[in-house]
C-alpha cells in the first residue's frame, strides 16, 4: 500500500517505518499539512495516518478537509498522545477509522493497519477519482459483497434478492454503506435521513430503523459485515 504520513517528529516516524517495512507498504512522511494535501491531489494513497501532536498544524483540521473533499472511501487513521475517551470518540465521530495512542507499538500499528485496508479492499467500495480529484461511489451504484444498491431506483438486492425497505430505511442504509468502516453519527442520521428535523439525539427511533435495516438486510457475518452500535455516539458498518 502507498501511505502518506502527517508526522514531524523523528522517532515516530522511525515506529511507523519499522510498523510498514515487513507488509511491502511505501511510506510518504509530511511535517506539515499543505505538502500533504498538494501531494494527496496529484497523487493516489491509499491510506493517511494523521498525528493529532504535529506542531502548527492541525490534524483534525485535516481530517475534516480529507472527509469534506474526498469522502469516506479513504481510510484514515489517527495517532495522538491522549488517550481520553471523548479524544477517542471525537477523532472517530469526525471521520476517522481508527485511533492508535501514541507512543505506538509497531506490531499493533501493522495490526491496524492491515485490518483497514482489507476493509478498503471490499468488492464494489473502491472509491474513483473523479477528474477534480473527489471520491465516489458510481452515481447509479453501490455494490458491496452481497449487497447492491441502485441508488435512483432507491431499490436494494442481498444475494440477488430484492429487498423491500421504507424510504427511510433505505436512506438510513445507504448511509451505512457510503461510510463502511466509520462511525456514522446519530447526529448525521437526523441530518440525511431525516432531512434535519428536530429530533433528540438518543430518540428511540432511530434505533428502531437501524434495528429493522440490519434484520431485513441480513447485516451479519454470514454475509461479510457487522452493524455495530457506538455508545451514544452512533454505529459503525464494518466489513469482515
Amino acid at each position: 500500500m502507498r501511505i502518506a504520513a502527517l508526522e514531524d517528529n523523528p522517532a515516530r516516524a522511525m515506529v511507523l517505518e519499522h510498523a510498514l517495512h515487513p507488509g511491502g507498504h511505501t511510506l510518504a512522511r509530511f511535517r506539515c499539512a499543505q505538502p500533504m494535501i498538494e501531494a494527496i491531489r496529484s497523487e493516489p494513497y491509499d491510506l493517511l495516518l494523521l498525528d493529532r501532536d504535529v506542531a502548527d498544524t492541525s490534524a483534525d483540521e485535516m481530517l475534516d478537509w480529507i472527509r469534506r473533499t474526498l469522502g469516506h472511501g479513504l481510510p484514515v487513521m489517527m495517532l495522538g498522545q491522549s488517550n481520553a475517551e471523548e479524544d477517542i470518540v471525537g477523532c472517530l465521530a469526525a471521520g476517522a477509522d481508527a485511533y492508535v495512542p501514541q507512543p505506538a507499538r509497531c506490531d499493533e500499528l501493522r495490526a491496524r493497519i492491515e485490518a483497514l485496508s482489507r476493509r478498503a479492499a471490499m468488492p464494489g467500495m473502491t472509491a474513483t477519482p473523479t477528474p477534480q480529484g473527489a471520491l465516489s461511489d458510481a452515481p447509479d451504484q453501490l455494490v458491496c459483497g452481497a449487497f447492491r444498491f441502485a441508488v435512483a431506483e432507491r431499490r436494494v438486492w442481498v444475494n440477488g434478492v430484492p429487498v423491500t425497505l421504507s424510504p427511510k430505511e433505505y436512506a438510513l442504509a445507504l448511509l451505512l454503506f457510503r461510510n463502511l468502516g466509520a462511525v456514522v453519527a446519530r447526529s448525521t442520521m437526523i441530518e440525511q435521513v431525516w432531512a434535519g428535523m428536530r429530533m433528540d439525539e438518543q430518540a428511540r427511533t432511530i434505533d428502531s430503523h437501524l434495528s429493522r435495516v440490519r434484520t431485513k438486510l441480513a447485516l451479519w457475518p454470514f454475509n461479510g459485515v457487522m452493524l455495530r452500535s457506538v455508545y451514544r455516539l452512533g454505529s459503525r458498518l464494518d466489513a469482515l
